[in-house]
């Protein structure tokens, strides 16, 4: 008896307990989201100087554990986010590939809603992507991948994937 009631216990138990997370400045509306946060310092940090040249960069992750968004915080040269949206297909395979889009202003790392909606002031009316057509089967091989770029839409890469025939591998010995 005492094997079953001590594991439902600690159950019981374990469900009231709630993690403390202390959130980065500026990321107190991304708290319904799932991120990593990372900091890198791009020169020696002291005490005495807090406000040492760091990089911020936050990725949020949807329900699956799968990367959505990436927003480096504050990375453009005018001092404003830039953000690489994510996109699955329907078999939740990435064929999608986005250029970083510098946005119109910062939000300090928090997640952007609609960030392809900036991308016409930095691309203009360029192809912001690289496309993969993946083949039906489930090894998903890639067969084409058109880089992005309107200039590289009607050029695609093509993949071709055989298989060897008797005899058609030769081996050398010295």
């Amino acid at each position: 008896m005492k094997k079953i009631l001590i594991p439902i216990g600690t159950l019981l138990v374990m469900s009231t307990v709630k993690a403390q997370v202390q959130l980065p400045s500026g990321l107190a509306g991304s708290s319904t989201e799932n991120y990593v946060y990372t900091r890198t310092y791009l020169e020696e940090k002291t005490q005495s100087d807090p406000a040492a040249k760091q990089a911020q960069t936050v990725q949020y992750f949807d329900g699956l554990g799968r990367p959505k968004q990436v927003v480096n915080v504050k990375a453009s040269p005018q001092g404003k986010d830039v953000v690489i949206p994510i996109e699955y297909d329907p078999f939740g395979r990435q064929v999608k590939d986005y250029l970083p889009i510098p946005q119109s202003g910062t939000l300090n790392g928090a997640i952007i809603p609609d960030p392809l909606s900036s991308a016409t002031n930095s691309y203009g009316s360029e192809k912001i992507y690289s496309e993969k057509v993946l083949e039906k089967s489930p090894l998903d091989r890639i067969l084409q991948q058109v880089q992005p770029g309107n200039d590289w839409a009607n050029k695609p890469v093509g993949f071709g994937y055989e298989v060897n025939l008797a005899n058609e591998v030769y081996q050398y010995t010295t």
